[in-house]
């Protein structure tokens, strides 16, 4: 663990500690640390800034603090999902979505006007099936806005939408693994911290995306470029995993895939499924 990641790590335990009775976490814990801690508040967009014209200028530092900072939000989003999926009732803290807007716009970030549905701005946690089975996909609504830092994607919004099975399969899609995710209530999760101690799971970098305008880059500090459909066994797999970061129409056991080792570019133009 870096010394940098302190700050998050300290406001991760006393979000935990927090209990109902104890109220709304945002003026009850997040305020005053935004007050305590002003300096680190400050660094997301710094690090925004500093790595505008050159992503590869991140460290490995700066890609851990960015995961202890995602973190105190994957605890916050527990709010607004439901189920069991971590294997307990506990529903996160008490924070309202206007508490938790306020506190990622305090950080620097900002909610992005998105086009009607794509997979690096939208991720899917409820299909409604529409008969025709070639419609396209489409959002009926939010359960929580994305944020970007700069140009990179840091949460994409979860989101209800209404699809046809050639796009999304509402059995595969609502309850298939969600890769690149520590915790989360609706369903399963993997990440790469999964199965580390409790001090080494925080050496774990946040996967980068970042969108430009002619092209969204996906998991940019992976080693290897995602192989095209067709060109091996699982490669399709591959690629739906990398986009949606979950499996949203493929019928697959995803319980132990690895995807994390690719990287991959699309044109802004590229249909969102």
């Amino acid at each position: 663990m870096y010394h940098s990641q302190f700050p998050w790590v300290e406001l991760y335990s006393a979000l935990l500690d927090l209990s109902d009775a104890d109220g709304d976490a945002y003026p009850a814990v997040l305020q005053p640390w935004l007050v305590q801690h002003a300096e680190e508040a400050r660094w997301p967009l710094e690090f925004a800034q500093r790595t505008q014209g050159n992503w590869k200028a991140a460290t490995s530092e700066d890609l851990c603090r960015l995961y202890a900072m995602f973190r105190v939000t994957s605890l916050l989003l527990l709010r607004f999902q439901q189920g069991r999926a971590d294997g307990t009732d506990y529903a996160g803290p008490v924070i309202t979505a206007e508490g938790f807007r306020a506190f990622h716009l305090s950080l620097g970030l900002h909610v992005p006007q998105t086009p009607a549905y794509h997979p690096f701005f939208h991720e899917i946690v409820a299909v409604e099936p529409l008969p025709d089975a070639a419609a396209p996909v489409f959002v009926l609504g939010e359960h929580w806005p994305a944020l970007m830092l700069g140009d990179l994607l840091y949460l994409r919004a979860g989101c209800t939408v209404a699809a046809g099975e050639d796009h999304v399969v509402k059995r595969i899609a609502e309850h298939s693994t969600l890769y690149w995710t520590f915790r989360r209530k609706d369903r399963p999760y993997k990440d790469l911290s999964h199965g580390w101690g409790s001090n080494s799971q925080w050496a774990t970098a946040l996967r980068r995306d970042y969108r430009t305008p002619l092209a969204y880059h996906y998991n940019i500090d992976a080693r290897s470029a995602l192989p095209p459909p067709g060109t091996t066994a699982d490669a399709a797999l591959m690629h739906e995993l990398l986009r949606h970061r979950g499996l949203i129409r493929t019928a697959a056991d995803d319980s132990d895939l690895f995807p994390y080792c690719y990287a991959h570019v699309e044109p802004v133009t590229a249909a969102g499924d």
